[in-house]
């Protein structure tokens, strides 16, 4: 029958598909696919990420240096960092980039490297970060506060008057154009989700194991009728 041959070639490489998929989500942790995001622009285009706004904040403390958030992704310069909050300024203190989110401090090392977030406990979300004869303030929208050394406590302070706040800046051309135009949270499990569901095609997320469980109901059914003509037919000669 050429339609069992047709829906046999089409069950193969369905299941062939769903295999291998299945093989790569099985193994997404393996892979880091939950915390690695996409790049590609073809992916990009697929999934209509548009380009993402950027913020920039001149780095108190650091001529030439600038602090930028890009979608979700944080720069130095064009030096990604990892952090997950609203930037809302950065200044290089006690030979570390500290850079500053509504709910945390991120620190970095000269060169970059992580060394530790600190949650800040204040009576509302950041909206600025200055000096202070190299104190460190911060100021939501109702208090200041400076941070002691360390960067663990903070005091109440009445005055901003002589602070002088990280702000907002034009990124040099030399930077932005080492920076990307699109930046996207969506991860490669969602994409390997969406693959193995045939999503990623558009398709709802039904159509691939619906048809997939029609072909072999229909392999299985039109196989046992192609058996039962070939003995009929087998029996018909021994007549």
């Amino acid at each position: 029958m050429k339609a069992h041959r047709g829906v046999a070639v089409f069950s193969v490489v369905i299941l062939i598909f769903a295999a291998i998929s299945g093989f790569l989500l099985q193994h997404a942790e393996d892979f880091g696919w939950q915390h690695k995001t996409i790049e590609q622009s073809w992916l990009l285009d697929i999934y209509d990420v548009k380009e993402a706004p950027q913020t920039v904040y001149q780095v108190l403390n650091k001529p030439e240096a600038y602090a930028v958030q890009l979608g979700h992704q944080w720069y130095i310069n064009a030096q990604a960092i990892a952090a997950e909050d609203k930037l809302k300024g950065a200044v290089f203190f006690h030979s570390l980039w500290v850079m500053v989110g509504e709910r945390n401090l991120y620190l970095y090392t000269a060169s970059f490297e992580f060394v530790e977030m600190i949650a800040l406990d204040l009576d509302g979300a950041v909206q600025a970060v200055g000096l202070l004869n190299n104190d460190l303030i911060l100021k939501t929208h109702t208090s200041a506060y400076q941070a002691d050394a360390s960067l663990i406590s903070f005091a109440k302070i009445n005055t901003t008057n002589d602070v002088v706040f990280s702000t907002h800046a034009a990124l040099p051309d030399k930077y932005a154009t080492q920076l990307p135009s699109r930046i996207s949270d969506i991860r490669y499990l969602k994409v390997m989700q969406d693959l193995h569901g045939g999503r990623l095609f558009g398709l709802p997320h039904w159509l691939i194991p619906d048809l997939t469980a029609l072909a072999i109901l229909f392999l299985s059914i039109s196989g046992l009728m192609m058996r039962k003509k070939r003995r009929f037919g087998l029996s018909n000669s021994g007549l």
